[in-house]
């Protein structure tokens, strides 16, 4: 009712010209959808280091105890604050040898295949001196078919396990043995790795305009990079923070015009479609539908309140601005 109202007191009809109906879809843009576009999505603000210690285990059964057929699992991204899986324990602590880098397409969780999002695997570095952080979970044996089973669908999209030594986190001067862990790479030969033959600011761009079933792409990238602030804060990540700036400037900079101008776009169509087809079906001097009418631009609405809606837009915009 709210739309139908502002279309009966906007005069929207059959006389306007182009230039006058584009003059209301920006009316109606400022008052239905400029509040949407104008929303930060919320990042993530757990405190993980605060429970992390204290609540070691994810169990509901406490009588799960550890033995020597248990498996420690090496996440490095998601896996970091988004553990969709029974542990018995986990610890901080870091691999050694390797850097990680945001050179894997994400075609199934943080983009789709007609539009990839960039997620992290690792590539082999110095072993003395490059390091990737992130957290080790130990894995029941009882529990162990089942959770290797599941990371194997949740990581299918290029990913391979290997084994490697994990160490834990923060130093001290007794260091503890390191733990042999599994541990899922998205290798160089698989079909969705992208490597770096785009460099930091094009991956932004792909972060900043993608999503996928799992979410927006910036999420990850923003979760990831507050777990690391949170868990190893004398930690530095110069690839992570680099991209999180990138993608923060275009938020900022970019992301308020490119959506207006989208939404603007796509307000202006439904309203020049509806008095193209009002020319050609009703009869002289006929009414709009302008029931018909508010219900497409409350459609638009809704799907603007849906996970992915702006970088939908964002890619559309940005994609026309490149063809024209």
């Amino acid at each position: 009712m709210q739309m139908l109202r502002l279309l009966q007191n906007l005069r929207f009809g059959s006389h306007l010209k182009s230039p006058e109906v584009a003059a209301i879809a920006t009316e109606i843009y400022g008052h239905c959808f400029a509040e949407l576009a104008k929303e930060t999505p919320q990042q993530s603000d757990a405190k993980l280091l605060q429970c992390f210690d204290a609540q070691p285990s994810n169990q509901m059964e406490a009588s799960i105890a550890p033995t020597a057929d248990d498996v420690w699992i090496f996440g490095y991204g998601s896996l970091v604050w988004k553990a969709d899986f029974p542990y018995i324990d986990r610890r901080r602590g870091f691999v050694c040898g390797y850097k990680r880098r945001f050179y894997q397409h994400s075609i199934d969780h943080r983009g789709i295949p007609e539009k990839p999002g960039r997620v992290v695997t690792l590539l082999p570095g110095d072993a003395s001196r490059d390091r990737v952080y992130g957290v080790a979970y130990r894995i029941a044996s009882a529990q162990k078919s089942q959770v290797l089973g599941h990371l194997d669908y949740r990581e299918k999209n290029g990913y391979e396990r290997c084994i490697l030594e994990f160490h834990e986190y923060p130093h001290t001067a007794a260091p503890r043995t390191p733990i042999e862990v599994i541990m899922y790479v998205a290798t160089q030969a698989n079909d969705s790795y992208a490597g770096n033959v785009w460099q930091v600011p094009c991956i932004a761009r792909q972060i900043f305009t993608s999503a996928g079933p799992s979410g927006p792409n910036r999420e990850y990238l923003f979760n990831l990079s507050i777990a690391m602030h949170q868990l190893f804060p004398d930690a530095i990540d110069e690839h992570l923070e680099e991209l999180v700036d990138c993608v923060q400037r275009h938020i900022q900079s970019d992301e308020p015009t490119l959506l207006e101008r989208a939404l603007t776009r796509e307000i202006t169509s439904i309203l020049t479609q509806a008095l193209t087809d009002a020319d050609v079906d009703a009869v002289a001097d006929a009414p709009l539908q302008l029931e018909q009418i508010a219900e497409r631009l409350e459609a638009l609405h809704v799907a603007c309140q849906r996970s992915g809606w702006r970088e939908r837009f964002l890619n559309r915009e940005m994609q026309q601005m490149q063809s024209s």
